[in-house]
């Protein structure tokens, strides 16, 4: 079933790039969110976070989600950055979250530690896009945190 919608979107998508409308009546793009950003345990050699992508399908049929690629920034300096495959299908409107953790290492931003560990305060930038079958949608959010002492 779901091979037959996608026969189905592709032909769509491939008969509207002809035209001068395009798909915008008959195909809405999903909306992607981060629905929240937790950052976990510090240490001297790295750390932990994860994050929650929302996913909304406003479409009557399901739209099948490759997977995601994604870059976090923290103090300005790229810490993690990678893509990952992950097969789930958001049905025709409903939405989906999922969740992406993420492992980074401090040995790149060496220089970057004692203003985090001094101001105690880390800020946050995370960017990258969902991949779908035929196109991919970028999302973005950024943000700060305290770290207790």
């Amino acid at each position: 079933m779901i091979k037959k919608i996608i026969t189905i979107i592709a032909l769509i998508t491939l008969l509207a790039g002809c035209s001068s409308t395009g798909i915008k009546d008959l195909v809405e793009r999903p909306k992607v969110s981060i629905q929240d950003v937790k950052m976990g345990k510090l240490t001297l050699s790295g750390g932990s976070a994860r994050f929650l992508l929302k996913i909304e399908n406003p479409n009557r049929f399901p739209i099948p989600l490759q997977g995601f690629d994604y870059g976090l920034r923290l103090n300005g300096v790229e810490v993690a950055n990678g893509n990952r495959e992950q097969k789930v299908t958001i049905a025709g409107g409903e939405s989906k979250v999922v969740e992406v953790p993420l492992v980074f290492s401090f040995s790149n931003m060496m220089s970057l530690l004692p203003n985090v560990l001094g101001n105690r305060s880390l800020k946050y930038d995370l960017k990258g896009s969902i991949h779908f079958p035929w196109f991919n949608l970028p999302f973005n959010r950024s943000g700060g945190t305290s770290l207790s002492r």
